[in-house]
C-alpha cells in the first residue's frame, strides 16, 4: 500500500475485527501507518490533517481508507 499524501510505502500496523476471545476470531481488515508521519524531517502531511498518519482496509475490497477503523 502506498500513503496517499507522500507516496511511502505505509508499514502494516495491526489488523482488525471480531478478534476478541468471546468473538468469532474473523480478521475484517488490516491497519497501516506511514512511516513518515511521526518523523520531524520529510514529514508526511497525512500528520497534520485528521488521519494523524493512519490507514485501514478492509480485506474484502482492499480499499484504502483514511484514519482508524471503528
Amino acid at each position: 500500500m502506498i500513503c496517499p499524501y507522500c507516496e511511502s510505502e505505509l508499514e502494516h500496523e495491526d489488523v482488525f475485527g471480531r478478534i476478541a476471545s468471546h468473538q468469532d476470531g474473523k480478521v475484517l481488515g488490516d491497519i497501516y501507518r506511514c512511516p513518515l508521519a511521526l518523523q520531524e524531517e520529510d514529514k508526511c502531511f497525512s500528520e497534520s490533517f485528521h488521519v494523524c498518519g493512519s490507514f485501514y482496509t478492509y480485506r474484502d475490497y482492499n480499499t484504502l481508507h483514511e484514519g482508524y477503523p471503528c
